[in-house]
């Protein structure tokens, strides 16, 4: 089953194909208006619909599209999150910073507390939605937890924008990152209504409590090895 990008809800076919050439994209039953254009459009003019928070460009990237490689873009996100953290700290003047986030086994480190976080945030949010259903008995019928991890994946792909703040050294890093935050709420909000079939308001709810996991995770929740270098930079600074 295919789902209309317009109205969301769900049909059989999108196109029948006459010719390997020729094709018709089909109206949907419901709405009346074509199932999903973007099957005739380039891949690049549905990144920029994406980029532009337009709903239909979601439903067809997360229900028409071939596109299954969502592992590699949470990697991508981890990994140049990561990077964008361990760039800032490595040119800070502070000795506790620095030395906490110093060599190879420091970004390493750091990459397990960036996968840390945004675990606890995609599990927190699938846990609130799914109290969210047991409350309000409203569950979508072709709602799944995969649909809304594909979707908190690819709303979460706006922090890539971060890296651009370590290539324009002379734009603030608290204002540059607070802007990208900013979208990135925008793009995870469009992403989860399109697949809980709620509105900015009930989106808002949902990631409530992703986003108190993340923010509390990243900022209290430190691994072991992290805790030693603070103890030890703590101890030559007071000698």
């Amino acid at each position: 089953m295919y789902t209309c990008i317009n109205c969301g809800v769900e049909v059989e076919e999108l196109y029948r194909r006459y010719s390997p050439s020729v094709l018709k994209v089909l109206k949907c039953t419901n709405c009346g208006s074509l199932a999903d254009k973007y099957i005739e459009y380039d891949p690049v003019i549905v990144l920029v619909d994406v980029v532009l928070l337009e709903k239909p460009a979601y439903r067809h990237l997360l229900y028409n599209s071939k596109f299954e490689s969502y592992w590699k873009l949470m990697l991508i996100l981890l990994l140049s999150e990561s990077y964008r953290v361990w760039a800032i700290h490595d040119s800070s003047t502070d000795p506790l910073k620095t030395d906490r986030f110093e060599g190879e086994r420091g970004f390493s480190i750091l990459l397990a507390h960036t996968g840390l976080s945004l675990g606890s945030f995609v599990i927190a949010v699938i846990l609130g939605t799914e109290l969210r259903w047991l409350v309000s008995q409203r569950r979508p019928r072709k709602y799944k937890a995969t649909d809304l991890v594909r979707a908190l994946i690819v709303g979460g792909c706006a922090k890539l924008l971060g890296l651009l703040g370590l290539v324009w050294q002379h734009v603030s890093h608290e204002l540059h990152y607070a802007l990208i935050h900013g979208y990135t709420m925008l793009c995870l909000l469009t992403a989860y209504s399109v697949v809980c079939e709620s509105g900015r308001g009930g989106s808002l709810i949902g990631l409530a409590a992703g986003l108190l996991a993340h923010n509390y995770v990243s900022t209290w929740v430190w691994l072991p090895s992290f805790t030693q270098n603070i103890t030890i930079v703590q101890s030559d600074i007071r000698g």
